[in-house]
């Protein structure tokens, strides 16, 4: 099914009827204010849908500026900055056991556990990850600070939470495909949000080529937690969809950790939102089948249980280990994350 090309300049809503579409109430006067530019537009997301245990107030509509010069509303989600209890991260030493971490390397790269193996890898890969004692080159950076480091040496690193952040992140209320995709091929992009209220990222940095902007040289990595999380300015947020990372442990055989601290998703289930208000679903469709006409950002048009007429919409990958959407379709929120 392809998406039906719409012409419209603008849209009044009433507010009831605004109310009965988005989930959310909004006065007479916001809906006859809500403009959209042209192009492809949905009512995609569905408040509703979240789980408000980690949310700190009620998720409401603002005026927002698109990141097409449109002034359009958005959904004001407002979530805490560590919702879930998370860790462990670094190992101690070499015999001990933290978390995991893709690892681009030349030895065995895939996602590993952060054990002996790996760091013994990494020493083969020439990244000097481990001391002449066996303790694992570790540094723990606070909110703000740039630690001093030898970027002749590779560490395991960890940041320090900040629990009194609130986040709120803008989501447009309608979505439509922008002219391009967005590209999430960078840590500091952001994915979406997940129905529990955890923001998902961009890909996590390469171990291979340095944390841009970093003070470490190569080798270095910011360590994930069991559910591919990980603290960084002092809010949680994940790399890989946590709902679904145990099924990755289980086709690598890998028993040492399993994310506990984020229920589990199955076949066909929604698990977030993406920033330009899109679904993002589990890797197999309603039926239990691989989606086989999924675009470069691993999404297309179709029906789910919760759009049975269709709406675009993600999926998480199966053939990644990092299995987040490698772009956006659609028109995201100029300021998509406030920091209070």
């Amino acid at each position: 099914m392809k998406i039906r090309s719409i012409s419209i300049r603008s849209i009044a809503l009433p507010a009831g009827l605004a109310a009965a579409i988005t989930g959310v109430w909004i006065t007479a006067a916001q809906a006859q204010e809500i403009q959209y530019g042209r192009g492809y537009f949905f009512p995609a997301l569905i408040p509703s849908y979240f789980d408000k245990e980690h949310f700190l107030e009620d998720i409401s509509m603002e005026r927002c500026e698109l990141n097409n010069g449109y002034q359009s509303w958005c959904y004001k989600l407002k979530v805490k900055s560590n919702p879930v209890e998370n860790g462990p991260y670094c190992p101690e030493t070499i015999n001990d056991i933290g978390g995991v971490y893709p690892y681009d390397g030349a030895t065995n790269p895939g996602l590993r556990v952060l054990k002996r193996d790996l760091f013994e890898d990494m020493e083969a890969d020439g990244y000097d990850i481990v001391d002449d004692d066996g303790n694992i080159r570790f540094i723990m950076i606070k909110t703000g600070e740039i630690p001093n480091l030898d970027p002749d040496l590779s560490y395991c690193i960890e940041v320090e939470p900040d629990n009194e952040l609130q986040l709120s992140y803008m989501i447009p209320v309608f979505s439509w495909h922008a002219q391009e995709s967005t590209p999430m091929d960078d840590a500091s992009k952001i994915v979406g949000l997940s129905l529990i209220g955890m923001p998902i990222n961009g890909l996590p940095p390469s171990v291979a080529n340095g944390i841009p902007g970093a003070p470490t040289g190569v080798g270095s990595m910011p360590a994930l937690d069991a559910c591919g999380g990980h603290i960084n300015e002092g809010f949680y947020h994940s790399h890989i969809f946590p709902e679904t990372i145990n099924e990755i442990y289980a086709k690598h055989h890998i028993g040492e950790v399993r994310c506990e601290a984020v229920y589990p998703k199955g076949s066909g289930d929604l698990v977030a939102y993406a920033m330009d208000g899109y679904p993002i679903y589990t890797n197999l469709d309603m039926n239990g089948a691989t989606p086989t006409n999924l675009d470069e950002c691993n999404g297309h048009f179709g029906p789910t249980i919760h759009y049975p007429t269709g709406m675009y919409h993600y999926h998480s990958s199966s053939a990644e280990d990092v299995n987040i959407p490698r772009c956006l379709k659609g028109v995201l929120a100029k300021q998509q994350l406030i920091v209070e």
